[in-house]
């Protein structure tokens, strides 16, 4: 057909504060509820060292009401708490989450309006900041874990509503490893089949190199659900512009270190099925770290490292691992041979600003305009369905009618 199967490989999705109520327990509501107070109270602050004020206006003037800080920052010491929280929790406020963050009709119908048949969706907004962002609010082990379990269940329900065409990705943590695979098969069963994803700290715990999180590999093989990595976190470095430019500078770092994690401890090597994706993250910096890891490889001082491993760095990337490529940048899609077509898979970071939603298209022409069919194809959705286990026979037809022309992609803009 000459239209093309899209599948977003990086999407995000969260409800406001009171939507996750009747997912989690009624004694944590009061905890959560002043969680949420100080975590707005937060992001208010640090909204104007970020985004610029203008280019936030202007994506939401044309993306509709939603999900940024921008239009309380004006009055934020005047907010009382009962105002801050009636603003979360309004539907209509441009305050709280985009509507179609939260209501799966409306998520379809602007995911088919920029050319998506499917989604791998990701976790934001989560109670407590589960698995997230906890920065300068400290919560107990208890309400991290009911903060993930309410998120999920939340999840899971949006995802329901449309069968096959949203692939949830589950938060876990990893306090106590058994209750993680307990977890990670809990949320496969309610319908996440997108995997998990793993927080970029480990807290107090050791590193992802550890055997300590075997287990976990094992059962996520069995389990056909994919570990994600994503980027979004990074260490606390205050409120003020250089802050906020540190974060930008490093954010995609501290979602590339599982990879070496998962190399030099021979995760791979023990589990040849588990399947590792690493998204919004980048994609030619793959090529500067696996030519690193393979000249340790290569060196004989360092041959102690490789006594367990049978395959090369390159080889279990091109065995396990995928690149969620949100956005893909031309510079970086000028390395896709080197790094794989078949590795890549695009992403439209739906709903947020620094993604490509709601002008995909044309972010498509600028990347995609003179690259083969076969690679377009494969990018833009093939990947992405071999990947997670998308079914094609449910989403061809629906591609066939509502997915984007590839004469218009390789149209130049």
């Amino acid at each position: 057909m000459s239209r093309l199967l899209m599948i977003s490989s990086d999407c995000h999705a969260g409800t406001y504060p009171g939507g996750y109520d009747e997912y989690m327990p009624a004694k944590y509501h009061d905890d959560v509820h002043q969680w949420w107070l100080q975590y707005s109270r937060e992001m208010l602050t640090r909204a104007g060292t970020f985004f610029d004020r203008e280019a936030v206006e202007a994506f939401s003037a044309e993306a509709g009401e939603g999900g940024f800080f921008m239009q309380a920052m004006a009055n934020q010491a005047d907010l009382t708490d009962d105002a801050l929280m009636a603003m979360l929790q309004d539907e209509q406020s441009p305050f709280s989450p985009r509507r179609g963050e939260f209501d799966p009709a409306v998520r379809l119908k602007d995911l088919e309006g920029d050319g998506v048949v499917g989604e791998v969706i990701f976790p934001q907004m989560a109670p407590f900041g589960a698995g997230l962002m906890q920065y300068r609010y400290e919560i107990s082990p208890e309400q991290n874990l009911e903060g993930i379990r309410a998120y999920n269940r939340w999840l899971a329900s949006l995802c329901n509503a449309n069968p096959g065409r949203h692939a949830g990705v589950a938060l876990i943590n990893v306090d106590d490893i058994q209750v993680t695979i307990a977890e990670v098969e809990q949320a496969k069963k309610m319908g996440l089949w997108g995997g998990v994803l793993l927080p970029t700290s480990t807290g107090g715990h050791p590193f992802y190199h550890d055997k300590r999180y075997d287990p976990l590999w094992a059962a996520c093989a069995a389990l056909e659900m994919p570990v994600h990595s994503h980027s979004g976190w990074t260490p606390d470095y205050g409120d003020d512009t250089v802050a906020a430019a540190m974060f930008i500078h490093e954010v995609d770092t501290w979602a590339h270190r599982p990879f070496g994690a998962l190399v030099w401890s021979g995760a791979f090597e023990r589990h040849p099925k588990l399947k590792f994706i690493m998204t919004e993250a980048g994609c030619s910096w793959i090529l500067g770290a696996l030519r690193m890891m393979e000249h340790k490889w290569d060196n004989p001082i360092f041959a102690h490292f490789t006594t367990k491993m049978s395959l090369r760095p390159s080889e279990y990337f091109a065995r396990q691992c995928h690149l969620g490529a949100s956005f893909l940048a031309p510079h970086e899609g000028e390395d896709r041979h080197r790094i794989g077509v078949g590795r890549m898979m695009y992403g439209t970071d739906y709903p947020h600003i620094e993604g490509t939603w709601p002008n995909t298209m044309d972010a498509m022409r600028t990347t995609f305009g003179a690259y083969d069919e076969d690679e377009i194809r494969q990018i833009l959705g093939m990947n992405a369905a071999a990947a997670y286990g998308f079914d094609l026979e449910m989403l061809g037809p629906i591609a066939a009618k509502m997915g984007p022309e590839l004469s218009d992609i390789r149209t130049a803009p």
